[in-house]
């Protein structure tokens, strides 16, 4: 069970209301997240305490809460985003991580700051901020929010087939990740199949 502050159950509440695909989403990105982090420390890329974990999930469910903040018509888009609509939408990274500001503290607080802030973020430097030393955490979350991002159907377009997203993800169309955390989602993705 992730306990949230108070602010933060009422941001999540709020989420829930206004836009509701991205709460979803959340959750979706926090249940394989979740796997994705057990299974990264039974094969020894990762050895995240259960204390760790659960703030990873945390921030998790809280990633994309700076979606709050931005215009909602850019959430519901039926069509691409212009440039300056991308713009503002990328704010949501700063905006959510200056949400959680104040809620939580010590480690707890840099686990979930960072998922917020630096989730677009990729190791090859390419994401909104262009910052590549990224915690491996993040890499994680990132790579489990893109694929559900494409699993899913959106407003613009259908989900993708999971051979079209896991071809996508090989070949970098979707921002550089890490091969072997592309081999460990594909192999969760076949077990919740």
């Amino acid at each position: 069970m992730i306990k949230m502050t108070e602010k933060l159950d009422s941001l999540m509440d709020e989420l829930k209301k206004v836009h509701s695909e991205t709460y979803y989403h959340s959750l979706r990105v926090k249940k394989l997240a979740h796997r994705m982090l057990r299974r990264t420390n039974r094969l020894g890329i990762t050895s995240y305490n259960d204390d760790e974990i659960g703030w990873i999930c945390k921030g998790t469910l809280l990633h994309d809460i700076g979606k709050l903040f931005v215009d909602n018509s850019l959430l519901t888009k039926d069509s691409s985003l212009q440039a300056n609509e991308m713009d503002n939408l990328r704010m949501h990274t700063r905006l959510g991580a200056e949400a959680v500001e104040g809620e939580l503290c010590g480690k707890e607080y840099e686990f979930v700051f960072n998922l917020c802030r630096y989730h677009h973020e990729r190791i090859d430097g390419g994401g909104y901020e262009g910052k590549k030393d990224i915690p491996m955490y993040v890499r994680i979350v990132s790579i489990c929010d893109v694929f559900d991002a494409l699993d899913s159907d959106r407003v613009y377009r259908k989900g993708l087939s999971r051979e079209t997203i896991f071809k996508m993800l090989r070949e970098n169309k979707c921002g550089h990740f890490d091969d072997a955390l592309i081999e460990c989602l594909e192999e969760i993705v076949k077990d919740i199949d």
